[in-house]
């Protein structure tokens, strides 16, 4: 009888409002973590340097930023479920608290869901600015939902039977009204359990006992960088990120990095004793390729297993080429990298940031007031990111977009009109305009939903490409047809082309290009045979790089304002910098650092090194380079705070001043 007794407690416990508070949030916090761990399933390539005993370790970590969450969006079911009243039998009342949990934990899950496809294309997890992008902005229409839908449907089902297990886990764990009264001190016990669990409750939502709160940035304690997002869910990386200024740096670093460039005259790769001596000015035209990175150029990557850019492949034969690296990772930083020499070094894009309104420099405003034509020209709707009003603070005078092309047939029905008809508009508007004229045309077809005109003929290998591989080599076919064009033009041999790409593609088909070197490979040409001597050369260049070598090829010898440097000449050492993941990258062409602005935590050598296996951080210590790391952030972030992105002709040596203020 007394065996019977201590079973019936026993069951009783298991059933009462505590323990059934406690199978929901378990349930929840599987939920979420599984949720969390199709993000490196379904992106491994990004991962691929993890073997899978590193990965569950990494998985199990993260439950660590999940317990946040989980108690959060719960904490309604806590209270109701320790709460010392009869209340919590109602039937009324439990029914709101289970709609509650299911749509809650539902959502929670959802934004993993969708962090899955927004990583493949980003790299980097969904966070609080780029929900405002898409809310300002036309990324996101019902033709890219609708195909999203289309390609990613099995995460859809995946999703559907992940709310189905949260919706019979709460129809499992509905409070049951005993037939005989509640236990002696019911009541109390229920009240003890609520301030139980509202103190595990706290100690979640802080991540643990120590000083300060988890954020993003703890991730980084547990692995590298490239690492860090298995650790994080959406919802956390959401709610822990927000509009941050940046912090002015005091200190001295032994650098002598100055983004003042005085001198842009050209003393190597031009065969000519300087360019721009003749009567007639040169043209220049700057191409950025959407979405294409090195990987998918035969030039250089000649282990691909197709090879989709043929045309390109032959112009940078005869072009001279740079190792290129992107400063950006979205469209709205790429026009700042490129036209003003600004990269994107902050949480928020340059453009809605708190420093959008700051004066800056732009190689198009020098030209501009030397008589050149200056244009930009971009197949989508006007005004599309804003594009059109930050084109002319950068001094662009002249916007060529789909208004201007004036014929919808052309229109892919989602970004603009398709690159074929756009870029032969181009070069026959060009040739309309009155010359020197300094142009940018920036394709779209490259992009996602990947899109091809219907009369458009791929070849016969192309059966096995994917939608973003016919994009590339349709771009190329559009690329070839401009030139052939343009060649025809008075203007042709005169001019400067610049070949470049907003940022590397998002589908990675080798593994060198899926980590966080490799994601930022672009190609980077100056084509001008008269001009400039064809060869391949292996340094870095960056996109920063490109507004004060432009004006150095066209013989501008203005005093310029630039976070890069001149690539055709030899007074400044090649570099590269960029910001995700809460993590600064610098590299000068051997090593390649990493730090969360204050303290290193990576170094590798991505000639050696191109998967970045090897972290020699515990057998190196590269002070000098940290060193020029640390010294540009601190310029950056002192020239943002305090507007201070020209070039200052009213001091004698701005760059002992701004370091005398710094210090």
């Amino acid at each position: 009888m007394r065996r019977q007794t201590r079973k019936e407690k026993f069951h009783a416990w298991l059933s009462s409002p505590f323990m059934l508070l406690v199978y929901r949030l378990l349930a929840t916090l599987l939920a979420l973590s599984l949720s969390r761990w199709l993000l490196y399933l379904f992106n491994i390539q990004f991962f691929h340097q993890l073997n899978l005993r590193q990965a569950f370790a990494l998985y199990f970590d993260g439950m660590r930023f999940d317990l946040p969450i989980v108690f959060g969006i719960n904490l309604l079911n806590v209270i109701f479920y320790c709460f010392p009243s009869r209340i919590i039998y109602n039937k009324g009342v439990q029914t709101f608290v289970d709609v509650f949990y299911v749509v809650a934990n539902a959502i929670a899950i959802l934004l993993n869901f969708l962090d899955i496809i927004c990583f493949h294309f980003f790299g980097k997890h969904l966070t609080i600015d780029f929900i405002k992008l898409l809310s300002h902005s036309d990324e996101v229409s019902f033709g890219v939902v609708r195909q999203v839908f289309f390609d990613y449907w099995y995460l859809l089902i995946i999703f559907v039977l992940f709310v189905l297990v949260i919706r019979v886990v709460s129809e499992h764990t509905k409070i049951q009204e005993p037939e005989k009264h509640e236990r002696p001190h019911w009541r109390l016990r229920q009240a003890i359990s609520l301030v139980v669990m509202l103190i595990v409750t706290v100690i979640a939502a802080r991540g643990g006992l120590q000083a300060q709160p988890i954020t993003m940035e703890t991730a980084m304690q547990y692995t590298d960088p490239q690492n860090a997002p298995i650790l994080l869910n959406t919802p956390f990386c959401l709610l822990t990120t927000h509009e941050t200024e940046l912090t002015e740096r005091h200190g001295h670093y032994d650098s002598d990095f100055s983004p003042i460039h005085n001198d842009l005259n050209a003393n190597r790769f031009v065969e000519c004793d300087s360019l721009g001596n003749d009567s007639v000015p040169s043209n220049v035209v700057v191409i950025i390729l959407k979405n294409i990175g090195q990987e998918m150029v035969g030039y250089y990557s000649r282990d691909r297993r197709s090879q989709l850019t043929p045309f390109l492949d032959s112009l940078l034969d005869n072009s001279l080429t740079f190792n290129g690296m992107s400063n950006s990772r979205r469209s709205l930083e790429v026009l700042p990298a490129i036209l003003a020499s600004i990269p994107s070094m902050m949480e928020n894009d340059f453009v809605r940031s708190a420093y959008a309104d700051n004066d800056f420099d732009a190689y198009c405003q020098h030209l501009q007031k030397r008589g050149y034509n200056t244009i930009f020209m971009h197949g989508g709707k006007n005004g599309t990111l804003g594009f059109d009003r930050f084109t002319r603070r950068a001094g662009i005078k002249n916007y060529f977009g789909r208004i201007e092309y004036g014929d919808d047939s052309d229109y892919d029905g989602q970004w603009g009109i398709y690159d074929g008809p756009f870029l032969q508009y181009a070069a026959k508007t060009l040739n309309r305009v009155h010359r020197p004229f300094a142009a940018t045309i920036y394709t779209l077809s490259s992009r996602y939903p990947y899109k091809v005109p219907k009369d458009f003929e791929p070849p016969k290998e192309s059966y096995f490409w994917t939608g973003f591989e016919k994009t590339v080599y349709y771009v190329d076919c559009a690329l070839r047809d401009f030139f052939a064009t343009a060649s025809r033009m008075p203007w042709f041999d005169n001019t400067l082309f610049v070949i470049t790409a907003d940022y590397s593609n998002s589908e990675h088909f080798q593994p060198e290009y899926g980590n966080v070197w490799g994601m930022y490979s672009i190609p980077i040409a100056f084509y001008y045979p008269q001009r400039i001597k064809p060869m391949r050369c292996e340094e870095i260049a960056q996109q920063i790089d490109l507004g004060p070598s432009i004006l150095s090829a066209l013989n501008v010898n203005d005093t310029l304002f630039s976070f890069g440097r001149n690539l055709f000449d030899t007074l400044s050492e090649p570099s590269f910098v960029s910001y995700c993941n809460l993590t600064y990258q610098y590299c000068d062409g051997s090593y390649l650092v990493q730090s969360d602005g204050s303290h290193p935590f990576g170094i590798f050598k991505p000639i050696n090194d191109s998967l970045l296996n090897d972290n020699l951080i515990d057998r190196l210590q590269c002070p000098d380079v940290f060193d020029k790391l640390h010294h540009f952030v601190q310029e950056y972030n002192n020239r943002m705070i305090y507007n201070d992105l020209k070039p200052k002709f009213d001091t004698i040596d701005i760059t002992q001043t701004k370091a005398a203020e710094y210090d």
